[in-house]
């Protein structure tokens, strides 16, 4: 008999966003060089303050209208990620931390520079894709379905309806704020992300997860295996616990919005050809291995 363990758990997690990459133009009247904000057409609740955001010339010249400051190397380029603040008109400002971003005051706010023709821009946020929540020690997802009481006056035993399905959570996690620093990987997010998620009171704290009871490579009987949760999820409360001599944890709690799909796949093998008939043709090398074609 197979026993799952705590330890095969996962969690993925996105920033809930209409779109993924959206093309835009920014023009010489949309920059004010002064107050370092500029703006361009988005669509709404595209972007929310405490973003990163990476935008791209589509022509592939530089970005001229962010000045070279705004560089490691103090030199414009084609491209760039910064985190963003997001005013009530649709301004933007860019700044080098997510802290400064969320103040929206000039600490780090990134130095604009005039333009003399537009700029074709492709932007995307870097939350935009899932990745791994680190660090996580335990996490609950409960299911209710509300009943609704039918009962009338003729009836000897109580009847009821089945109503609307419901869902919450928790997340209780080990707190840090920096991927590398922590050992995690660039993919990873760690908790503080989170505590930010929560602080976008005026647009919202949503997310998307992926809770994972068994992830593929996990189960030693079974490695092709997986089954995972998938909603959309609103964090509701974030607290951090911490005393003397003892670990700072992190916990979260939260709400499903809409659907709540379970995901389940068994014995997915992923290193084979399809053919036309039925067969398949197993690659004699781990799954990392790839046929190579004669041709270039």
């Amino acid at each position: 008999m197979t026993v799952f363990l705590g330890n095969n758990g996962r969690i993925r997690l996105r920033r809930a966003t209409p779109g993924r990459t959206f093309t835009s133009v920014v023009d010489p009247s949309d920059v004010n060089v002064t107050k370092k904000r500029f703006s361009f057409d988005f669509p709404q609740e595209m972007l929310l303050t405490g973003d990163r955001l990476q935008i791209k010339s589509t022509d592939g010249s530089n970005l001229a209208f962010i000045d070279g400051t705004g560089w490691d190397g103090g030199s414009q380029l084609p491209d760039g990620t910064w985190y963003i603040n997001v005013d009530e008109l649709g301004g933007v400002c860019l700044y080098d931390t997510f802290a400064n971003a969320l103040n929206g005051q000039s600490a780090g706010k990134i130095a604009l520079a005039a333009i003399t023709s537009s700029i074709p821009i492709e932007v995307k946020s870097v939350q935009a894709e899932y990745n791994i929540l680190g660090l996580v020690r335990s996490f609950e997802l409960n299911n209710d379905r509300e009943v609704v009481d039918v009962t009338v006056l003729s009836d000897e035993f109580r009847k009821n309806e089945s109503g609307l399905i419901s869902g919450s959570g928790s997340v209780s996690c080990e707190f840090h704020y920096d991927p590398d620093a922590a050992g995690e990987s660039v993919d990873t997010d760690v908790p503080s992300y989170l505590h930010e998620l929560i602080l976008r009171q005026k647009l919202g704290a949503e997310f998307d997860a992926e809770l994972y009871i068994v992830d593929q490579g996990q189960n030693a009987e079974s490695t092709n295996d997986f089954f995972y949760f998938e909603f959309k999820g609103i964090v509701t409360n974030a607290a951090i616990s911490l005393g003397v001599g003892q670990l700072t944890v992190s916990n979260f709690n939260f709400v499903t919005t809409g659907p709540i799909s379970p995901k389940l796949g068994i014995g997915v093998i992923t290193n084979y050809v399809l053919k036309e008939d039925t067969d398949k043709i197993l690659l004699e090398q781990p799954g990392g291995g790839k046929l190579e074609l004669e041709t270039d």
